[in-house]
């Protein structure tokens, strides 16, 4: 997914982001966002099943260079890592 210029700067204007918008700007997909909220590392208002995130909040992650691995561990990786 490529992301051009105006989209980008129209992205970065917006004061509240929808999920797949989020996913765009961080150039990841709106699922990663959803895990990222679930895990706590976003916080986030839900208008029904809607997830909108601040730019504010966006910010803010980004800004801490926080290192986030929101999959599950993998019986395999599990295995590997404990050898």
């Amino acid at each position: 997914m490529s992301l051009d210029l105006e989209r980008a700067q129209y992205l970065a204007s917006l004061p509240f982001l929808t999920a797949q918008e989020a996913g765009e700007l961080l150039r990841t997909g709106r699922h990663e966002i959803y895990r990222l909220v679930r895990a706590g590392h976003i916080a986030c208002t839900r208008f029904g099943k809607k997830v909108v995130i601040s730019r504010e909040e966006l910010d803010r992650f980004m800004r801490e260079g926080i290192v986030v691995n929101t999959r599950p561990m993998t019986k395999q990786v599990r295995r590997h890592l404990s050898n």
